[in-house]
Parts: structure tokens; sequence; C-alpha cells
């Protein structure tokens, strides 16, 4: 399984990209970044223990709503993380 603190910090403030099972069992690719401000979130407060999700902002809804970014934010779940590729680089599960 991926550690979110050590999967934060391979990433960076690089974009990547992860393949993830949905919760229907169908499988995703995204092109993310890391939020870089923690008012990102603002609006609401993120509860319970969340080790296992990563919160991202998926690059490409970031791009038809750079008027309302909140709208680009996702959480991946780390348990069903295939794969991340960073730079060329590609982590496998």
């Amino acid at each position: 399984m991926f550690i979110k603190k050590d999967v934060k910090k391979a990433i960076g403030t690089k974009l990547f990209s992860a393949t993830f099972e949905k919760a229907d069992k169908s499988k995703r690719t995204m092109l993310c970044k890391l939020p870089t401000n923690e008012k990102f979130f603002a609006g609401g407060e993120l509860k319970g223990n969340r080790e296992h999700l990563l919160e991202v902002i998926d690059v490409n809804l970031l791009k038809k709503n750079k008027y309302n970014p909140r709208k680009a934010w996702r959480c991946i779940n780390l348990t069903t993380l295939i794969s991340l590729k960073i730079r060329g680089t590609e982590w496998v599960k």
C-alpha cells in the first residue's frame, strides 16, 4: 500500500498521473497536482481519519472550472491506487 506522507513527499509540486480503482470497480487515470493553498478546502472541515485519502486537484477539471477551482478537488483512495507516474517514473502497487 502507498503511504500518504511518502506519496506527498515524492510528488512535491510536480504534476502526476494516478491510476486507481473507483468505487464501481472501474479504473480511472487522472492528471493531478497537490493543492498548495490550505484555504482551498475552506467552507468545510475534513473530518475523520484521512490517512488513506490523498486530496488532489484534477488538472483537467481545473481547466474547465478556472473561476471555481473547488470543483476540481478530488480524493484518491490510496488503498485502491494502482500506480503513480511522476515525471516519467512510475510506481506500481
